[in-house]
C-alpha cells in the first residue's frame, strides 16, 4: 500500500510550491518548528522545511508508510488523537488529506490546541469543496461524500478552544497529464476513498476510467483547500 501511495499520490514540484506559497504567511520562518501532522511517505515534509527553514516533525501512525518515508527526517509514530508532544511544542501544525480518517473529532481538537503554542497556525490541506467538483466523481460516485460538514464540525470543536478559522484558499493542482497517468494513478488505488470501495465497484470504475481516459481533455487539474485555524 505505501508504495501505491507513492505512485499514486505523486505531485509535480509545481504543485508543490504553489501549496508552499499559499501557506507561507501561516508558517514559522528559521528556528521554528511546524508538526507535518498525518505525514504519510513525507511528500509534503521536506518541502516545509526548504520552503521555511524551521524543523519540521512528521507523525504519522502507519509503520507501513513509515517504513518508506525518507531518511534524514524526523520521524515518530503517534496518532492524530494521541499526540505526543509537551504542551506548545510546535508554531504550525500541517495536516494534509488527513481529517476524514481521524476517528475522535474531540481528542483531535484537544490535541491541536495543546500542541500549538498561542498564536500558532493550524492548517489543513483537502477537498472541501462539492464533491461533483472532484475529477474522479464521475466513475466512483460513491467514493466522494461531502467533507465540507466535516470541515464545519471539526473548526466548531477547534474554536470552543480557542483555535479559530481564519482563511480558505483554493489552490490547483494537476491530477493527471495524460491519459497514461490518469489510469495508472487510479490503478494504484492509494486514495483512500477508492481503497474502502468493495472491489468490484472499484473494479467497474476503473474499466470506465481506461474506456474514457483516450476522449479526455488534457491535462486533467483539480481545486483543493488550505484552511488556516489560528491558535
Amino acid at each position: 500500500m505505501a508504495g501505491a501511495y507513492v505512485r499514486g499520490r505523486r505531485l509535480r514540484e509545481a504543485d508543490v510550491a504553489a501549496w508552499m506559497a499559499a501557506a507561507a504567511p501561516y508558517l514559522p520562518g528559521p528556528g521554528g518548528r511546524i508538526l507535518d501532522l498525518g505525514a504519510g511517505t513525507g511528500r509534503f515534509t521536506a518541502a516545509l522545511a526548504r520552503a521555511t527553514g524551521a524543523t519540521v516533525i512528521a507523525c504519522e501512525p502507519s509503520a507501513a508508510m513509515r517504513a518508506v518515508f525518507p531518511a534524514g527526517m524526523p520521524l515518530i509514530g503517534g496518532t492524530a488523537e494521541h499526540l505526543p508532544f509537551a504542551p506548545a511544542a510546535v508554531d504550525a501544525v500541517w495536516a494534509s488529506q488527513m481529517l476524514h480518517h481521524v476517528r475522535d473529532l474531540d481528542a483531535f481538537a484537544r490535541g491541536i490546541r495543546h500542541v500549538l503554542r498561542p498564536g500558532g497556525h493550524l492548517l489543513l490541506r483537502g477537498g472541501f469543496g462539492p464533491p461533483e467538483a472532484m475529477p474522479l466523481r464521475r466513475w466512483f460516485p460513491d467514493a466522494f461524500r461531502d467533507f465540507g460538514a466535516l470541515l464545519t464540525d471539526v473548526t466548531a470543536r477547534l474554536a470552543t478552544l480557542g483555535v479559530s478559522r481564519t482563511a480558505r484558499i483554493q489552490v490547483s493542482q494537476r491530477y493527471a497529464g495524460s491519459a497514461a497517468e490518469l489510469v495508472d494513478k487510479v490503478a494504484t488505488r492509494s486514495l483512500s476513498n477508492l481503497a474502502t470501495l468493495p472491489d468490484d465497484v472499484f473494479d467497474a470504475g476503473l474499466h470506465a476510467v481506461r474506456r474514457d481516459a483516450p476522449r479526455l481533455g488534457y491535462p486533467l487539474d483539480e481545486r483543493l483547500d488550505l484552511v488556516v485555524c489560528v491558535g
